[in-house]
């Protein structure tokens, strides 16, 4: 049966309860950046963190960087920063910026997703990318990068990665 948990178990005992479908639905493991891209001329685009909307007026840039490491003694990068304008005290307004990591960011624009999921700040420990979404609710895990660069400004969005190989491509193409 589809959408139905069993209420025995085929030898009429009654099995353990399961969690409430609303728990196993919880987004675990840090916070949740979302993204979805309206429009690129001009750059349109909503923003929430952590189910909260931030206005596209108060958000200066948004910017990831993962570079995997080159050799022995280099740990690599692994940054999601957000730089929003906020009400200060004064009732002007000032620049903060947050980091972003542990979390989920989702991007969705031009008919493209991406997914990046750090479970530590600056970790490769727990670090997931993926690409898409296919029919079945995956994406397209990747595997031999070497750097990922996403970067949200005002009137730009750019997403680009560097193979291992050297071979750079542009993941949302105008």
């Amino acid at each position: 049966m589809f959408g139905r948990l069993k209420a025995h178990d085929g030898n009429g005992q009654t099995p353990p309860a399961s969690p409430a479908a609303s728990d196993l639905a919880r987004i675990e493991g840090g916070g949740l950046v979302q993204i979805v891209v309206t429009n690129l001329s001009p750059l349109t685009y909503f923003l929430f963190l952590n189910d909260e909307p931030v206005a596209q007026m108060d958000v200066d840039n948004l910017q990831v960087y993962i570079d995997a490491p080159d050799g022995a003694g280099d740990s690599g990068t692994v940054r999601a920063t957000l730089a929003r304008n906020v009400p200060a005290v004064t009732g002007q307004r000032s620049l903060e910026r947050v980091e972003l990591f542990p979390c989920t960011l989702e991007v969705v624009a031009v008919g493209r997703r991406i997914s990046i999921t750090c479970m530590k700040p600056n970790s490769f420990d727990g670090l997931w990318l993926s690409l898409g979404l296919k029919p079945d609710g995956t994406g397209n895990e990747l595997s031999g990068l070497k750097a990922l660069n996403l970067l949200l400004t005002g009137d730009l969005l750019s997403a680009g990665l560097t193979w291992a190989d050297g071979r750079t491509e542009d993941l949302l193409p105008q």
